[in-house]
This record gives structure tokens, C-alpha cells and sequence, in this order.
């Protein structure tokens, strides 16, 4: 590997050198303590190693391969447990994915082979002790004999993983990086928000989306065709992002961030002119702006359309804008406003208009990077569902996920902007008269509940048209599922969501009790607050980020 990836611009070359070494080794060390010192007795691998890839080395001698400087004679006791990764490829990448699609899979076509390709590198070794901690605690999540062996594992490749890129990011000159180097790193940071969301323990999702963070920041002076490596890791982190970002109740101090320079495309998009909006809030759609419908790979792999990830992003800016700490006139934010609610609710009037056609063609990674996309299977099944079923599903998680942004929108926007909205809308006797002849006699101030129900149809459906066998192989939607769940009031939308977190749960996913524990809070603290009269409210009184936030928990809800 070439030294200069290690290196830093401030430091000599050699005593960068020294000092990386230095790191490096030391967190090797401080790893195989933490596993010496375990009260835990040590425990065997599961099965037969049969390796994928040959002999795997220990974490010290891909250290002392590749880093410069002085070579320890370090060795490790945690091995490479081959069945983790073969569980990883055929069970965890299926349900990691809410479709069934393994050609467009990007946990089995990108993350897999980022992993297990050669030569080895510190990156790779930090994605491989991620996956092997996903597919750990998931096996235990799922339950069998070997839970706890496998809590153990899940823990110890955990730490293996972070203390080994969080080294990376420290020393590495992204100046250096390979275009596959650079991607394997960011892979890894998304390696271990996957671990936040399958382990068993309530963790702040927001330490390593930070870290991802970081290594998306090191490359913001570079242009990234969205088709490559890199292009498609970064379209996963801005959804993790976009999602943590929905769980936030002010606005966070201002970085000096530079967004990754996509190419610039058309899009039909409703952000207000810039005036309306302070600079914070400026240049932070480039990710939809440098999107082409071909390249977006979110809709089968989060089940979210392109356009409703542009809705959500500006949903979420506007309700930290309009929050008590900022209160700005509703003049300031009038046209903008307006411009996102009579976008949010035109998949009432046009559903099948607004459903973008589903992306085509399969995952592929950049033709120079010399990885081959796996051809394994993840369908348990082992047969793939018609293309008419597949895009049925896909419409169905982006219809849930849709609707479930419009509720999102009526909680974090303040009510008495909602009251002008919908007011500014009431003398529009066509949209009216349309919304009423398809949807009955429904307000569009006072419908939550309604489309809290469509929500239900929609996820309900997707478990419809699953084949049972297959069911437990298959991810969540848990983004639109939980804004169903939490802001339920009626009791009969309030079993169907339990209804769904049984199934959801069986999954092996740590972060859906999690949020099941949340949901069943803010359900309590509803009915506490409203009484008898809880039934007849369109939204509840109690906000789920004010819940999460006195809890300490920062789930990451996907």
C-alpha cells in the first residue's frame, strides 16, 4: 500500500510515520486485552473455518504490512470466524433490505466484496470485524444455542472494528486514497451504523454517523459520478443521516462543511429562494440536485423515492427552522411552505403520477476497482420474485414511507403555521372536491389518523405479497412504520402497529424493540395527557423527539 496514505501535510513524513505506527499497534494491543481480560471464558469458532479468501491475517500483520515505521511482533487471539461471514452474505444482507432484490442489493454487492477482496488493508479489516458483529448479534437476535457465544462475538468484533478505523481516519491522508480505498472506509463507518442498528444494546447512533461524516468531509473537493463506488455509499449515508436528523428538536451549530460535488442535474425541486432561508440551510440539497433516476439506488434498498427524500430533507430543515428557538413570521416562510405542503399531499390527488418508475439495472461497482459484485444469493428461498411483485413492493414502501412524511411534517411543524397553511388551501374548492371524491370526507388539517391507517395498508400489503417462507429474510421499513406507531391514537391503528412490531422483531434487529419500547412511552404519556378524549385527536399532545431525548436515546430508526 502506498505510505503516502498515512501521511499528514502539517507533520514530518517520518514522525508521522512513527506516530501512526505507533497508534496502530496500540490499538491492537488495547483490543486483545480487552479480549484477554474477558470474564468470559473463550469461545471456540462456530463450525469449520473454511475460508472464502485463503487465510485471513490478524489484524497486527496487515498493521505491520502497511504501515510504515517499526513492525511489532504483535499477534492476536480474535480470529476470523468464517461462518459469521457466510451468515453475513446469506442471511444479514437480505435483511438488511426491505425488497428482495440481491442484484441490487448494495449490503451484498458493495459491502461484501469491499470486504473480502484483496490485498487486505487496515479499511478492509475494520468492514470485515463490522460485518461479523452484525451478523453475530443478528444470529443472537434471532435466538438457538449459541446466543450468548454469539453476544460475545458480536461485541468483540464491535470493538475491533471502531478502534481500527477510528485509527484510520486519525492517520490516513485522503489525498492518498484510492478511489476503492476511500470508499472501503466510508463502508466501513456505515459498517458500524449497522451495528448501532442490529445490536441489542441502546447505543448514540450519532458517534458514528459522525465519524462517517468525516470521511464524507476529507473528499468534498472531488466530483463523484453517482454510479461509482463512492457515489452509491455516500446516497446510504445521506439516508442514515437523513434520518437522524428527523429525531432532532433544534437546529445544531453551524459546520464549515463542504457537500461532496455531484453532477448537476434538473430536478423539479420546492426549496424557497434563498432569502427565506438562512445560510445554514443553503447548499444542502446536492444530493437530489446530482441525481439521476438511473443512479438512485435508496428505492429498492431503503424503500424511499427520490422525491420523497428531497420532501423528508426539507420537512426536517423546516421544522427545525420554525421551532421555538428560531419562531421566524410566518411571512418569511410563507412561500416555501406552501410550496412543500402542496407537494407532500400530491400523491393525494395523483398517487400514480407521483410514484417515481423503479431504478433499473443492478448494483455495480466501479469497472477499476478490480472487485467483482457477489453473485451469491441472499434469498433463503432461493428463487427470485417476479419483476411485477418486486416493483409492487418497492410502490407499496414508497407510498408507507410518503404518507408517513406527511404526518411527520403535521408534528414538526408548529400548529398555528399548519392552521395558516391549511387555511391558505381551504378556499381551493378543486383540490377539495377532488381530495373528498377519492378519499371520503376528509379534512386536509385534521386527516393524520386517515393516513396514519394508509400507512398500515401499505406495510401490510408488502407482507401480503411475501412469500411466508421468505418473510424472515426480508428487512424493515422502520422509519414510516414508527411515525405510524408513535403517533397512533386510536387504539385499533395501535394493535395493528404491535401486530407489525411482532413480525418486525422476529427479524433479529436490535434497534426494533428499541423502538417499540419508545412507542409504548409516548402511548402512555398520550393517554395520561388527553383522557377520554385521546380518540377524536388528530395528533397526540405528547412529541416523540421530546421522549427520545429525555430517555438519552438516539435510535437510528431504519
Amino acid at each position: 500500500m502506498d505510505i503516502g496514505l498515512y501521511a499528514t501535510i502539517a507533520e514530518d513524513p517520518e514522525a508521522t510515520n512513527a506516530r501512526c505506527s505507533s497508534q496502530w499497534l496500540d490499538s491492537i494491543q488495547e483490543a486483545q486485552s480487552r479480549t484477554n481480560n474477558s470474564a468470559q471464558p473463550p469461545i471456540p469458532p462456530h463450525g469449520e473455518l473454511t475460508s472464502n479468501f485463503g487465510r485471513i491475517q490478524t489484524g497486527s500483520e496487515i498493521l505491520a504490512q502497511n504501515i510504515p515505521g517499526e513492525r511489532g511482533e504483535i499477534t492476536t487471539g480474535l480470529l476470523f470466524h468464517d461462518d459469521l461471514l457466510d451468515y453475513y452474505r446469506t442471511i444479514v444482507t437480505g435483511v438488511m433490505m426491505p425488497t428482495i432484490d440481491p442484484s441490487s442489493n448494495p449490503w451484498l454487492q458493495i459491502y461484501y466484496p469491499l470486504a473480502s477482496g484483496e490485498p487486505s488493508t487496515p479499511s478492509k479489516l475494520s468492514l470485515r470485524h463490522a460485518l461479523m458483529s452484525v451478523a453475530a448479534y443478528q444470529r443472537a437476535c434471532r435466538g438457538g444455542h449459541s446466543k450468548q457465544q454469539d453476544m460475545q462475538l458480536g461485541y468483540q468484533h464491535e470493538q475491533e472494528a471502531s478502534s481500527i478505523l477510528q485509527s484510520v481516519v486519525e492517520c490516513q491522508a485522503s489525498a492518498e486514497q484510492t478511489a476503492t480505498e476511500m470508499s472501503t472506509t466510508l463502508a466501513a463507518a456505515l459498517g458500524l451504523i449497522s451495528i448501532d442498528i442490529f445490536g441489542p444494546r441502546p447505543t448514540d447512533c450519532t458517534v458514528s454517523l459522525n465519524l462517517a461524516r468525516r470521511i464524507v468531509d476529507k473528499h468534498a473537493d472531488r466530483s463523484w459520478d453517482i454510479n461509482s463506488l463512492f457515489g452509491n455509499l455516500y446516497q446510504i449515508f445521506r439516508c442514515y443521516e437523513t434520518v437522524a436528523n428527523t429525531t432532532k428538536l433544534t437546529i445544531e451549530p453551524s459546520s464549515s462543511r463542504c457537500p461532496i460535488l455531484l453532477p448537476s442535474l434538473d430536478e423539479d425541486e420546492v426549496l424557497p429562494s434563498s432569502s427565506e432561508i438562512p445560510d445554514r440551510f443553503e447548499g444542502q440539497d446536492e444530493f437530489e440536485v446530482g441525481m439521476a433516476d438511473a443512479g438512485f439506488i435508496l428505492d429498492s434498498s431503503f424503500g424511499i423515492s427520490k422525491r420523497t427524500m428531497s420532501l423528508l430533507r426539507q420537512t426536517t430543515r423546516y421544522g427545525l427552522l420554525c421551532s421555538d428557538e428560531m419562531n421566524p413570521s410566518y411571512r418569511d416562510v410563507a412561500k416555501g411552505l406552501r410550496a412543500l405542503y402542496q407537494s407532500l399531499y400530491a400523491i393525494e390527488d395523483d398517487p400514480l403520477g407521483f410514484i417515481a418508475p423503479v431504478s433499473p439495472g443492478r448494483i455495480t461497482p466501479c469497472p477499476d476497482t478490480n472487485i467483482c459484485s457477489s453473485t451469491h444469493l441472499n434469498n433463503a428461498g432461493g428463487a427470485l420474485l417476479p419483476r411485477l411483485i418486486s416493483n409492487e413492493l418497492i410502490e407499496n414502501h414508497q407510498c408507507a414511507f410518503h404518507y408517513a412524511v406527511i404526518v411527520y411534517f403535521r408534528r414538526v411543524i408548529p400548529k398555528h403555521y399548519l392552521s395558516k397553511l391549511d387555511g391558505d388551501f381551504t378556499d381551493d374548492s378543486h383540490r377539495n372536491s377532488l381530495h373528498s371524491s377519492r378519499h371520503g370526507s376528509v379534512s386536509r388539517g385534521q386527516d393524520c389518523q386517515h393516513l396514519i391507517g394508509k400507512i398500515w395498508d401499505r406495510l401490510e400489503n408488502i407482507d401480503c405479497l411475501t412469500p411466508r417462507e421468505i418473510q424472515l429474510y426480508r428487512g424493515n421499513v422502520l422509519w414510516p412504520a414508527f411515525i405510524a406507531a408513535v403517533e397512533s391514537v386510536q387504539v385499533e391503528l395501535r394493535h395493528r402497529a404491535l401486530i407489525w412490531f411482532s413480525k418486525a422483531s422476529k427479524r433479529g434487529v436490535g434497534n426494533v424493540p428499541r423502538a417499540k419500547e419508545l412507542v409504548m412511552e409516548v402511548w402512555r404519556r398520550v393517554d395520561r395527557q388527553a383522557g377520554d378524549e385521546c380518540e377524536s385527536l388528530d395528533l397526540g399532545p405528547v412529541d416523540w423527539r421530546v421522549v427520545m431525548k429525555e430517555a438519552g436515546q438516539s435510535i437510528m430508526l431504519t
